[in-house]
This record gives C-alpha cells, structure tokens and sequence, in this order.
C-alpha cells in the first residue's frame, strides 16, 4: 500500500528555522503546493519525481535539515500480516536502488519512531528477523545496528563514521495515531565536511564569525539564483560569502576592519584553490574595505540580495542594566537603517534582506531589541512575517532559549 506522503525530513534543533529554510527550498524549487504533514520533529511531504529528485540533490546546500528520505509505504499497525509482506519488497528495492555491493559485510540500522517502547521492541525484532533471514539465505553477513540498544537513532557523526551511504542502509518506521509509515534514509548532513573547512580555513575569529551551518541556511533563505549577486556588508570572515559562492552565486564582501578584510580574502582565496579554474573562480568575488554606511558609490553592481549577520553591540559576558541595554538597541537600530538605506539602493526590486539583530532576555519576559517594525518603515522594506509553507511565525529566534542574550533571524523584502 502506498501513502500519501513520499519524503520525509527531519528537522535540526532549531525546528522553525529549519522548517523555514525547507519552505524557502521548496519555493526555490518552484514548488507552488505541497500536501505535507508535521509530526514531533519530522516533516512530510508530497513531492513528485522530479521534485524530489531535485530537492535531495538540494539538501547538500541546506545548513538546518539533519535527515531526509523516502517514504515507501502505510498500514495499518492492525495490519500486522500485511505490513510484513510489502516491507521485504520494499526493501529488496531500496537494497538495488542503492547499488550496494552484496560482497561486503552489510550494515543496516532500524529507526523506530514511536511513544511507545512495546511498539518499539515488536517492531524492530520483527524486522531484525526478516533482515537476518533474508540475507542468510543469500549467504551474505549483516551486521544491524546497535547490537544492544533497540531501535538506532544514528546521529549524522554515526552515519558517516559506519558509511552507512555505501555499505548500508538506515530503515525507518513511523508510528502515527492508527498507521505505521516505512521509509528509507536518502541524505543525511555531513559534519565531517563541515569540521574539515572549518579546521582547514587560514583565519578564524570568533567575535567576528557566523557558523557554517547557520550561513549556509541564511544563503538558503535568500533565495539568490544561479549567477546572481550577494552582497554581505558586515562580511567579517568571509563564512557567508563561501557558502554563497558553494551555491554558484556571486559575491561581494564589505567590512570597515582591515583585519576582517584581510581575514576574509585569506578565507576565500584558499576557497578558491580549490577549483581547478581558480582564476575564473576569483572573479566570482569582490572584497572591500569600507564602512558600511557609505557603499553606494563602491558597487556599480545591483545585487539580487543582502544576506549579513551585522554588528550585534559590545561583546557582553553578561546582560547590561536595562537602561544600558535601551540605548544599545537605539544606537544599533541607527545603524542599521542607515547601512540599509544605503544597500537598498544597490538590491533588485524583490530582492530579499536576511538580517540578524540581538535580543537580550530579563525576568518577567521582558526582550530588549531593535525595534523590527520601526527597520522596515524607515527603510520603506516589506517585512517577512510568514513562511509560504507550513505554520511558521517570523522574526525567528537564532540560538537556544534559555540563552539571555540571543538572535533573531529577520526577512526584508524590497
């Protein structure tokens, strides 16, 4: 039996960041619907061949989705005969889909998503039995995952450490109200990738850098095409303009600091030599010492968006008085319409500005940041409040909650 739903994604940690990059994905595929369902930290979706064809190979550009795959089939979990019977065929499927040879020790991993660890145990021995059974009678050795613990729920580190890509296969099972959901893991996030630019990069400053992942996201996010140009006016290391230039898109970088600068020429020159056309990978990027406020006569180019994680205020360990933190906000939200003012100039009618401002947290639920609404009207920008897809509130908050000083992730649209 087949179901409704044929992808499902699992979120990262910051779920609505990572539902909206999925909604922003979507809308770069040109996807105008979309039949999806939202259970516990997982997203379905209804996506045709060609759609989800594409939205894989897309994955490798998203900086917040940790897990996505097919989804093969339903049952009822009344259907206990049933479910057993299409399992192994879909299995056998997925198994020659993967081109996985059959001459090697196998690895396989049962993900069993259920609140209940009755259900848990019945299904993952069932399946382990099927498993051991069908690939003894090939004579082929299996070795599932973990072999103490019932149901595997391999982090992307695990993933990759047992090259379960190559040697393997991660299967998965829904239980959702009445209906089990059977699926199989396609992409997950490689850490590794992101440890290895991050340890090989000649500079790093941590006041002065946004993380790989969250400026992979916010490319994401701005929805820049192919060729198009993304301007970073608060470019410090250089983190946002890699991912961009990852994405195909060209670059231009502004910092006031010659040591950012330098840091950030560093960064993307040893990006660059990386590619065998390493000139022609050059042309595709421009940095520029300069203060932020005062660009325009800098850049002839109009720019298809704006993506930065700007000047957040002093480097705090703990949070000011709340009189203090007012007039921090204050000065911060100058700055802010008038860098704004100033690169709204440069940005396409429909161009998107992905920008972080700071909140600080006190008691009693009182947030302390730049008045968001206030940006907008001085700066005459439309302001993101809604995602396309899914249920979703914007400004979106950036890091942990419980932190008192934190993010927050805000859309601008020309």
């Amino acid at each position: 039996m087949t179901t409704q739903f044929n992808t499902f994604i699992q979120l990262g940690s910051n779920r609505n960041l990572s539902k909206f990059e999925l909604s922003c994905i979507l809308e770069k595929l040109n996807v105008d619907e979309v039949n999806f369902m939202e259970w516990r930290h997982y997203v379905f979706l209804s996506l045709d061949s060609s759609e989800q064809k594409s939205f894989f190979k897309t994955l490798d550009f998203s900086g917040s989705i940790v897990k996505a795959g097919t989804l093969s089939f339903s049952v009822k979990k009344s259907d206990e005969t049933l479910w057993k019977d299409i399992f192994l065929d879909s299995f056998t499927r997925k198994l020659d889909e993967a081109s996985i040879p059959m001459n090697k020790k196998l690895k396989f991993s049962i993900n069993i998503q259920s609140r209940s660890l009755d259900f848990k145990k019945k299904i993952s021995n069932n399946i382990r039995r099927k498993l051991n059974r069908y690939f003894r009678e090939r004579k082929t050795q299996v070795k599932i995952l973990p072999t103490k613990k019932i149901s595997a729920d391999l982090t992307p580190f695990q993933f990759y450490k047992e090259n379960m890509l190559k040697r393997g296969l991660e299967i998965f099972c829904f239980d959702i109200k009445s209906k089990m959901f059977f699926g199989f893991t396609s992409w997950v996030t490689n850490p590794f990738k992101d440890i290895k630019q991050d340890e090989e990069r000649p500079e790093r400053f941590f006041t002065h850098g946004t993380s790989i992942k969250l400026s992979r996201t916010l490319v994401n996010l701005s929805q820049t095409p192919k060729d198009g140009i993304m301007l970073d006016p608060f470019c410090g290391t250089g983190t946002i303009l890699i991912e961009g230039l990852k994405q195909e898109v060209k670059v231009i970088g502004i910092d006031k600091d010659p040591k950012c600068v330098r840091a950030t020429k560093a960064n993307l020159n040893h990006f660059s030599e990386q590619f065998h056309s390493r000139e022609k990978m050059k042309e595709k990027w421009s940095v520029y010492m300069k203060d932020s406020r005062y660009v325009k006569d800098t850049i002839e180019e109009e720019v298809d968006s704006i993506v930065t994680e700007p000047y957040l205020g002093p480097f705090l360990k703990k949070l000011p008085k709340i009189d203090e933190a007012k007039e921090i906000m204050i000065d911060l939200e100058k700055l802010y319409v008038k860098v704004l003012n100033e690169c709204v100039k440069l940005l396409k009618t429909g161009g998107k500005i992905i920008f972080i401002i700071p909140e600080y947290k006190y008691p009693s639920n009182l947030q302390i940041s730049p008045d968001i609404s206030s940006i907008a009207n001085k700066t005459k920008l439309w302001l993101t409040e809604k995602s396309k897809f899914f249920s979703l509130d914007l400004p979106i908050e950036i890091g942990r909650k419980h932190n008192i000083i934190n993010r927050k992730l805000i859309v601008l649209t020309k």
